[in-house]
């Protein structure tokens, strides 16, 4: 988990996982809660919030 005022560094699979979701989904890590959130970027989209990035790709939805 990412410590309050220190940069974020993903691994790469984390960010190959994000690239590809990255068409139907906004990702925003909230520092005062220590929690990442994943919006899917339309109007009734879903919000998946969890303190840990693995954790929250794991439960993002397959879409092809």
């Amino acid at each position: 988990m990412p410590e309050a005022g220190l940069p974020v560094n993903l691994a790469p699979a984390q960010l190959t996982r994000m690239s590809q979701l990255s068409d139907q989904w906004s990702f925003l890590w909230d520092k005062r809660r220590s929690l990442w959130i994943a919006a899917e970027d339309c109007p009734d989209g879903e919000q998946i919030e969890e303190a840990d990035l693995d954790m929250l790709l794991a439960r993002m939805p397959l879409r092809l």
